[in-house]
């Protein structure tokens, strides 16, 4: 073999090897529901060292990792709509109780720093609001007061605000920020159709879809509401926007007509690529750490699964073969 075919080589080996020890130092939160529960498992970003941390008649839901990956925060849901919030490590230990409360708490998600966990919290249809709480379940504060749903929270990169879904009337949703202690509420959207799912990246854009009549579009925008800009449209259904951990590349899902699929493209609204192609559903994208493969969820003739890809399409690898619904939550670092 000639010098550069056996460096050539040996690159490719590093660069595999170092996937993959990214990979297995990353963890995967999951859910897996059952005949009559649902619940929070983990396991590396390689398949290995699946563990079940909940147990019992319950139904457990939207497991969040903390930064360094060694808690998550988790919604149980509870008769009569009140759902409330459970933190447990990553071991299964330390199952706590984080909220008590008489509303429905969703969507929580913890800072950048691991020091708030944001929700939304409401008890029927126009009270949903965005609330932050700290990991013990203390210092619990209402970021927004109104008569319409706040949904969706997520954190800038350094932490200071929250991006958030606000329905403002009718089918019309709007993307709103708002400051971590409450002040400095501002609208960045003010469009016909429904605005939703925002994604704050590590550079500052704040990813979004627009749903109009026959057609849909990820947009981004900052968050003083200037560079609004398109960066996908499609005539079919766009969703679930997720940034890579840089910046630079965005994945979402989207339906063809015939089934979901998952595709990336640049921060500048170009490269677009499809990453899977089948005749099954692919929803959900998430970057792992690094940012070399994605998870998502596969549904094959009614069963779910977790599996991953690496971001140039190739690869795909099916982590989960249980009997029950698997549907990937979050991938973060390993504690």
């Amino acid at each position: 073999m000639a010098r550069s075919g056996v460096l050539l080589a040996a690159a490719a080996g590093a660069a595999a090897l170092g996937t993959a020890g990214v990979a297995a130092a990353s963890t995967i939160a999951y859910t897996s529901l059952g005949a009559s529960s649902s619940h929070v498992w983990v396991m590396r970003g390689d398949g290995s060292g699946k563990e079940r941390l909940t147990s019992g008649s319950v139904v457990n839901v939207a497991p969040s990792l903390s930064p360094a990956g060694a808690r998550l925060v988790f919604v149980r849901r509870l008769a009569d709509d009140r759902d409330d919030l459970f933190r447990i490590d990553t071991d299964g230990s330390d199952l706590r109780r984080l909220t008590r409360t008489a509303v429905a708490e969703t969507d929580p998600t913890w800072s950048p720093a691991g020091g708030l966990i944001a929700l939304s919290a409401g008890r029927a249809p126009g009270s949903f609001e965005i609330a932050v709480l700290e990991p013990d379940g203390t210092g619990r504060r209402r970021l927004t007061r109104n008569g319409v749903d706040d949904l969706d929270p997520d954190w800038a990169p350094r932490g200071g605000r929250l991006a958030f879904t606000r329905l403002v009337g009718g089918t019309n949703a709007e993307i709103f920020v708002v400051g971590a202690g409450g002040k400095g509420l501002r609208r960045l959207t003010e469009r016909p159709g429904a605005d939703d799912s925002p994604d704050w990246s590590s550079t500052g854009w704040i990813a979004y879809v627009r749903r109009l009549a026959g057609a849909s579009e990820i947009r981004a925008v900052r968050r003083d509401g200037t560079g609004n800009h398109r960066l996908v449209r499609s005539t079919r259904q766009l969703g679930s926007p997720n940034w890579s951990p840089d910046g630079t590349r965005l994945a979402f899902e989207l339906w063809d007509g015939v089934d979901t699929e998952i595709y990336r493209v640049s921060a500048r609204g170009t490269g677009l690529r499809q990453l899977t192609r089948n005749n099954v559903n692919d929803f959900g994208p998430l970057w792992g750490p690094g940012g070399s493969r994605l998870a998502f969820t596969r549904l094959t003739g009614g069963a779910n699964d977790v599996w991953t890809i690496r971001a140039d399409g190739i690869d795909p690898r099916r982590l989960t073969t249980a009997a029950t619904q698997q549907a990937a939550s979050d991938w973060g670092a390993g504690p």
